[in-house]
């Protein structure tokens, strides 16, 4: 199974970064990178009819659509049109409140704080636990 992996962060450089982390470990990942949640949004309606397994990682604080407005539009879209969809918060945010209003979204896989490592790209990758 393919996996298409959604770079959601207002920083170029943190997008790249990362897309060329995960093309490292696994170059046959199609990756997005979508500059705020809204972006992101717009393309996953793009995605209903893949067969790929989608991953989310989501920033929380971006401009025109910051991750929790993303989250709250979430709803609108049926994920069980997806095989597996898995979604990561990467933030640089160490607020305690938002980690706290993160775990009030069951469709949160797990938070991670930026910048992510190998270890984390390759955790990420290999999850095989359906949400």
């Amino acid at each position: 199974m393919n996996k298409t992996i959604l770079i959601v962060d207002d920083d170029p450089i943190v997008r790249m970064i990362i897309q060329k982390m995960i093309h490292n470990m696994d170059s046959s990942v199609n990756c997005h990178q979508c500059d705020n949640g809204e972006v992101a949004l717009s393309v996953l309606e793009t995605l209903r009819e893949t067969i790929d397994d989608i991953v989310v990682l989501l920033d929380i604080n971006m401009p025109v659509l910051n991750g929790w407005g993303f989250l709250d539009n979430l709803k609108k879209i049926n994920l069980n049109s997806f095989t597996k969809f898995q979604l990561y918060i990467v933030t640089s945010s160490t607020d305690e409140s938002d980690m706290l209003k993160a775990q009030s979204y069951p469709v949160i896989k797990k938070f991670y704080h930026k910048p992510l490592s190998k270890q984390d790209i390759g955790v990420i990758l290999n999850s095989d636990e359906i949400t």
